[in-house]
């Protein structure tokens, strides 16, 4: 899978693509639906591209505190992405600054040099300075260039549609079980581990959603353990394993 950093407009390319555009944080159920339904819109020769944005926007515009962490950082998220069948991903960095870029210089600027065969968007898509734009303006202006656009609609969980909102919110009160189950897989946190005063400490994972304090069976590296987490950034490993992947177990 190719990455590609960006801060506005996106790179030139020949290869056709269909483009999804999403924040994906988590690729959550809702997400991977999106992308087996682009998927299955590419032909031989086309490749599924992704737009996505990091950080989060209302961490950029808002600082609210709920979305400082992501469900995925860039690095979890890439791995889901690549897993669940990307062949390219464009990743935006969301600031003030490009916030004020409206939906026509989102479209006939930053996407100009990109090969688009096709766009797909999730249900009540927006985008643009205020998020006042809409699918229907994203297919009058992809209209321009013969760009079909297909807008998908949520899946639900329970009458509900399945949201980054509520899977940030089972994880951080420990819910493993409905994480992984909104998610479609498990969570899992990465970082180092340094030793201080004989205790074993991961660091390095500021930028993800930690759950509330207390013990939590866990995998390390396809081990089972257990650690202790005292806040968001003080966890207490059992050894002295670096670099480590945490996966939380969905047993309450």
């Amino acid at each position: 899978m190719e990455i590609f950093q960006a801060t506005d407009k996106l790179p030139a390319s020949d290869d056709p693509v269909v483009l999804v555009i999403g924040k994906f944080d988590g690729v959550h159920k809702g997400h991977q639906y999106l992308l087996e339904q682009a998927k299955a819109l590419c032909t031989k020769e086309e490749k599924l591209a992704i737009v996505c944005f990091t950080p989060h926007p209302l961490w950029a515009l808002r600082k609210d505190p709920a979305y400082q962490r992501a469900i995925t950082p860039d690095s979890a998220k890439f791995y889901w992405l690549e897993y669940y069948g990307v062949d390219k991903v464009y990743n935006i960095l969301f600031t003030t600054k490009y916030a004020e870029n409206s939906a026509e210089t989102f479209i006939r600027e930053h996407l100009r040099e990109l090969n688009l065969r096709h766009i797909v968007v999730g249900e009540s898509f927006n985008f643009g300075k205020g998020r006042d734009s809409d699918v229907d303006l994203l297919i009058t202006l992809c209209n321009e260039r013969a760009v079909p656009v297909t807008e998908i609609p949520f899946i639900k969980d329970r009458a509900h549609k399945i949201s980054s909102t509520d899977i940030r919110a089972a994880i951080v009160d420990g819910d493993f079980e409905t994480a992984q189950f909104l998610l479609g897989h498990p969570y899992f946190i990465e970082g180092e581990v340094t030793e201080k005063r004989g205790m074993h400490w991961l660091t390095g994972m500021d930028e993800y959603v930690i759950p509330k304090a207390g013990d939590y069976d866990i995998m390390i590296n396809s081990e089972q353990k257990q650690i202790k987490i005292i806040n968001t950034d003080r966890i207490v490993l059992p050894e002295a394993t670096t670099p480590v992947r945490i996966t939380f177990n969905t047993a309450k």
